[in-house]
């Protein structure tokens, strides 16, 4: 019950958070496509970025690289949701009392399994986003093309940031979940469908805010396997971003990240919730 759930409530997602998930990857790949490549001029903020984007395709370009996406989120969350029950369950049978040790076990479970079997769909996706409109026809090209220039192991590109950032976001996003929703309920009266929209939201924002310097990384280094030039190793991207623009180049784009966080969370967490519900 809870794969097919997060199935849906991933699908529902991606739909809404796709395009402020093209400007994010579009900011934290700022300084690659920089590099002399045939790329738009880049953008020094949410709003420039936006407008680069339109004017590369209008509303349409905003959901370029979405149809993967759509498949692998509505994967991702069936797989997330699923391992986390599973895990939690298992560590009940173990003993393990209830709390925010073992909702963050089972979550950091469930993020590790989700990398491991999506970094290359994130890596598609990555370069979709950052490439003008004709320069890659779409997933297969992305695929040939990295293959051709990396072998097998290049769509694994990336995946040791992924690893971590995700193991450590979905840990957190869970707690954060079971934290805000109760809160909400007992101290502010909330009825269930109002504390699964706030815990949803508050548990998506916390997802990001825990990770976002590991997912530039690992975006930068996506992202430059379509951009050309040497691919760098992920403590070369973080000696490269530091050097360019301190601790701060860390959290560039977080803003739209963070702005798309609440909503895409609250509407997955409340369509799992209300599948979950409907199905049992």
């Amino acid at each position: 019950m809870d794969f097919v759930a997060g199935s849906i409530a991933g699908a529902t997602g991606q739909l809404v958070g796709h395009p402020l998930d093209s400007i994010k990857t579009r900011l934290q790949s700022e300084s690659l496509l920089a590099r002399g490549t045939n790329s738009p001029t880049t953008a020094t903020s949410a709003y420039k970025c936006a407008r680069n984007i339109y004017n590369e395709g209008g509303s349409r370009a905003f959901f370029r690289g979405l149809s993967l996406p759509l498949c692998s989120k509505s994967f991702e969350q069936c797989i997330a949701f699923g391992i986390q029950s599973a895990v939690d369950q298992l560590l009940e049978g173990m003993d393990v009392d209830e709390g925010t040790l073992r909702t963050g076990l089972s979550g950091m479970a469930a993020g590790s399994t989700t990398s491991l079997l999506l970094t290359p769909i994130y890596l598609v996706k990555v370069q979709l986003q950052v490439t003008p409109k004709g320069s890659l026809s779409g997933p297969i090209s992305v695929i040939k093309r990295t293959i051709n220039k990396l072998g097998f192991s290049g769509l694994y590109t990336g995946a040791v940031p992924i690893f971590i950032g995700t193991s450590i976001g979905y840990g957190c996003r869970f707690m954060a979940y079971d934290k805000a929703t109760n809160i909400a309920e007992q101290s502010f009266g909330f009825g269930r469908i109002g504390s699964v929209i706030v815990g949803g939201g508050m548990a998506g924002m916390a997802t990001w805010a825990s990770h976002y310097p590991l997912d530039l990384v690992s975006s930068r280094m996506e992202a430059s396997v379509a951009l050309g030039g040497r691919q760098l190793t992920m403590t070369e991207h973080v000696k490269e971003i530091f050097a360019q623009s301190g601790v701060r180049g860390f959290f560039r784009g977080i803003g739209p990240c963070l702005l798309r966080a609440f909503p895409v969370n609250a509407t997955i967490f409340l369509t799992y919730d209300l599948c979950k519900s409907n199905l049992m």
